[in-house]
């Protein structure tokens, strides 16, 4: 199996799965919805429980010296790779459960299903998932492609929709195509263009999804 089989499967989310931090230390970044990186697992090796899985490998809590206490959770993620369960790939994610605000001291009962969404997504980080956001890629892109969001609103939709991809995202599709056995030729006569390059950001999106569904050849 090709090293980057699996990583290139997971790497870009799809648009609609982003949005942009509007505050605190990572203001700028992206945010990426958790749903799909459930999505992507399962479209990859199959639906949780079957084709992959995980447990809590460790529980820990911590008291801040203000009152306050931390969570920290470990997870094990595990895929199964058509002949077997992977080694866990672990994952960490921590958030307080009682923490400080105007009023005092209050719990946080959502608290436990923030660590565990983090800590999963972290584990998924190792095996691809969105790792053009990771890498920045994808930060430069929401730039280029919307700027900020009063630009964003009253942008046409046509032209939004209308919007070129990247060097870097062309590349993304024309090793995908290659990888499931379809020619490029097919995708620019598909969509009707005179050259990959011509390709809307729309375009490649559904054509990344299709491309996605099809087994390697």
């Amino acid at each position: 199996m090709d090293n980057m089989q699996i990583y290139n499967q997971l790497t870009t989310p799809p648009a609609e799965a982003i949005k942009p931090i509007q505050g605190g230390n990572l203001k700028g970044k992206s945010d990426i919805n958790p749903q799909w990186k459930i999505e992507a697992m399962t479209s990859v090796f199959g639906p949780c429980g079957i084709g992959w899985k995980f447990n809590i490998a460790d529980e820990k809590t911590f008291q801040c010296g203000d009152g306050q206490i931390l969570l920290f959770l470990t997870v094990a993620l595990m895929y199964h790779d058509g002949e077997g369960w992977s080694e866990p790939v672990y994952g960490c994610g921590g958030d307080f459960i009682v923490e400080k605000n105007k009023n005092g001291l209050v719990p946080n009962d959502e608290a436990y299903k923030m660590c565990l969404t983090d800590a999963l997504g972290n584990a998924m980080k190792f095996i691809g998932v969105a790792a053009d956001v990771y890498r920045g890629f994808w930060d430069s892109k929401y730039e280029e492609s919307h700027g900020t969001e009063e630009q964003a609103a009253v942008q046409p939709k046509d032209v939004k929709r209308n919007k070129k991809v990247t060097s870097y995202q062309l590349g993304q599709l024309q090793t995908l195509a290659k990888q499931k056995g379809v020619a490029v030729d097919s995708i620019v006569q598909g969509y009707k263009l005179s050259k990959l390059q011509d390709i809307t950001a729309a375009q490649w999106a559904q054509s990344m999804n299709s491309l996605r569904k099809r087994a390697d050849v």
